[in-house]
């Protein structure tokens, strides 16, 4: 814990902490520090003068006192207002012209929508799936057979991506295949991760896309305990918190599913 004493013209402003008697040590003078650091405020009283601030370690006879010591300087004011305007005082560097005319960006990906979907079951969910809702998702009745789904795109399409979150996505890894039309276009296990997956796949022309799940999902914690997002509302669809979670073996269920076109 560091004491500070203040003396001079200045009114102790305080600093910040975790915790203190009136909550977040707001004005206290004895401020705890973290990694060696903290920070006060100090505001000038309205006559300039010398001011002198003194920190000191409480309880140890290991670290001597310091002070630093400064002088406010008088404002000149008309009416109350000061006459300094800072902006005059900048300076400005504008070698570089005005913006250039045109995007200022390239566009790298393209989303095709998706309207409407068919699934092995709990079909009235599957637009749960593509809602643009994070705390929503389509999940099949935990049977291998009826793990799929399936996807009708706005247009034909050159499908080149999907772009997957999938529940438990920190810790199940799910085997599945995806097919544009009739035509397998990826096969394996799902990367665990802390959100969205990317599956890139051989650019396939198609109106439809189906996500089959073909075998046992496998639960393991991939990130070793930490946990990004604390609030319970956020953490759902996160199986770390699913004590039941090893009991769906079965289970397809996807949060959002996004698919991408070359053009």
């Amino acid at each position: 814990m560091i004491s500070f004493d203040l003396r001079g013209e200045g009114e102790w402003r305080g600093g910040i902490a975790h915790g203190g008697k009136e909550g977040n040590y707001v004005l206290e003078k004895t401020l705890p520090v973290e990694c060696g650091i903290n920070r006060v405020l100090i505001r000038s009283t309205k006559k300039a003068g010398k001011v002198v601030l003194t920190a000191k370690v409480t309880n140890s006879d290991l670290l001597s006192s310091s002070a630093v010591t400064f002088h406010s300087v008088p404002m000149v004011q008309k009416q109350g207002l000061s006459t300094y305007i800072s902006a005059d005082y900048q300076p400005v560097n504008l070698d570089r012209g005005e913006t250039p005319k045109g995007e200022s960006f390239t566009v790298k990906r393209y989303s095709v929508d998706i309207v409407s979907a068919t699934a092995g079951s709990n079909e009235a969910d599957c637009v749960k799936s593509y809602d643009d809702n994070e705390l929503s998702e389509w999940s099949n009745d935990g049977r291998l057979a009826t793990g799929w789904i399936k996807y009708e795109l706005a247009h034909d399409a050159l499908v080149n991506e999907i772009e997957l979150k999938l529940t438990g996505w920190r810790m199940r890894s799910y085997p599945i295949q995806v097919f544009v039309d009739d035509e397998k276009v990826f096969e394996g296990e799902t990367e665990k991760s802390l959100g969205y997956i990317s599956i890139p796949v051989q650019p396939t022309k198609g109106r439809f896309v189906t996500i089959k799940l073909v075998g046992q999902s496998e639960d393991k914690d991939a990130f070793g305990g930490i946990v990004e997002v604390a609030a319970a509302t956020a953490g759902e669809l996160d199986l770390f918190k699913d004590p039941n979670a090893a009991n769906a073996k079965g289970q397809l269920r996807i949060v959002e599913a996004e698919v991408y076109e070359q053009r």
